[in-house]
């Protein structure tokens, strides 16, 4: 009898809490229509001030129309940036993207974008406070840096990331130093990051570079290293040949990459030597850096490098080969010699060549 009892109870139990979730996603469903028929009524009393803005006949007319549209807006940052997306998607003649970046510039005179954001900087959660930041840079309110420098020291990982990703844009180079500093022990985080950052930074790139390399860690030091190589900054060339001629794997394999990247023939007898290097990804990087000079030398180790026992070096002698001045019978040699793994490779660089 208890057991029937139970049973009966759990049943009523179960169908409480298909009852209560069924109520639930009804009212979840009820919002979500709400807000697309808000959203639906939004844009399409935008549609109407966007078309006034764009084609009203007398500048008196779209200055009141630009008025109608700042009303409409009524600080509400969605509603702007829904009405900013309109126009510049704007597919009208007479409207190249200048002329529509003046007609932004004349709404915001009415509009204020940058108060509207500040004060959600002041008052908004942490999501919206990291939107803020982010909007803010792209507007170049150079003003509320300081207050966009309190949000990097959150505990909110993710609106420190974007108050400092705020502050990449302006290009502050202390402040975006000191963020990733602070966070270099995250290895699965900070590689990704460390790239991310120079390349949206604004300011001198060498300079945030040389802040890092003051502090940072081996591993932050050698991410920069990867990271800063395609930027070719001279600056460091110094402690790139020391790095590549040292013991440390990891060092070396950041400094060999970034010397590859110069290109520079002053170099080759270091990529010369890496070319050798028990490791493999070395080797990789420097017969790429070897594929930019147009020595003989340089031609014969990338060759050699054709026989590698590893198959990424290989490929990456192959697709350098292609780069380099090789002549008919240099290309018959290694398509015909006795080395298949030469032979091979090249084939099938040639082969996806050929194709694309």
């Amino acid at each position: 009898m208890k057991i029937e009892l139970l049973s009966v109870i759990g049943l009523l139990l179960c169908l409480l809490i298909i009852g209560i979730e069924y109520i639930l996603l009804y009212r979840l469903a009820e919002l979500q229509d709400e807000h697309t028929a808000r959203n639906d009524n939004i844009r399409r009393r935008l549609d109407i001030h966007v078309e006034g803005v764009l084609y009203a006949p007398t500048e008196g007319s779209r200055n009141a129309e630009i008025t109608a549209l700042a009303d409409e807006i009524n600080g509400d940052f969605t509603v702007y940036e829904m009405a900013v997306k309109e126009i510049k998607e704007h597919q009208g003649s007479g409207f190249d993207d200048e002329a529509k970046e003046k007609l932004i510039e004349r709404i915001n005179t009415q509009v204020d974008p940058v108060a509207m954001y500040a004060k959600m900087l002041d008052e908004g959660d942490v999501y919206h406070k990291g939107y803020a930041c982010r909007r803010l840079a792209d507007l170049e309110a150079m003003e509320y840096r300081d207050k966009i420098k309190e949000c990097v020291d959150s505990k909110d990982r993710d609106l420190a990331y974007n108050a400092a990703m705020a502050l990449c844009q302006m290009g502050d180079v202390y402040e975006v130093a000191e963020y990733l500093l602070s966070i270099e022990n995250d290895t699965q985080y900070s590689g990704r990051i460390v790239n991310e950052f120079f390349a949206q930074f604004t300011g001198d790139r060498e300079e945030l570079a040389a802040k890092l390399f003051e502090k940072c860690n081996k591993y932050m030091k050698c991410t920069v290293i990867k990271t800063i190589a395609q930027y070719k900054i001279d600056g460091f060339r110094n402690m790139y040949i020391e790095g590549a001629s040292g013991n440390d794997t990891q060092l070396k394999i950041a400094c060999v990459k970034a010397l590859a990247a110069f290109g520079y023939p002053e170099d080759e007898q270091i990529l010369q030597i890496a070319a050798g290097d028990k490791d493999w990804v070395i080797r990789s990087s420097a017969v790429r850096g070897l594929s930019l000079l147009k020595t003989q030398s340089a031609l014969n180790t990338v060759k050699h490098a054709l026989g590698d026992k590893e198959w990424w070096v290989r490929q990456t002698a192959a697709q350098s080969i292609t780069r380099m001045d090789i002549s008919p019978k240099d290309l018959e040699e290694i398509l015909g010699g006795y080395d298949r793994f030469a032979a091979d490779a090249m084939k099938n660089v040639l082969y996806k060549t050929v194709d694309t």
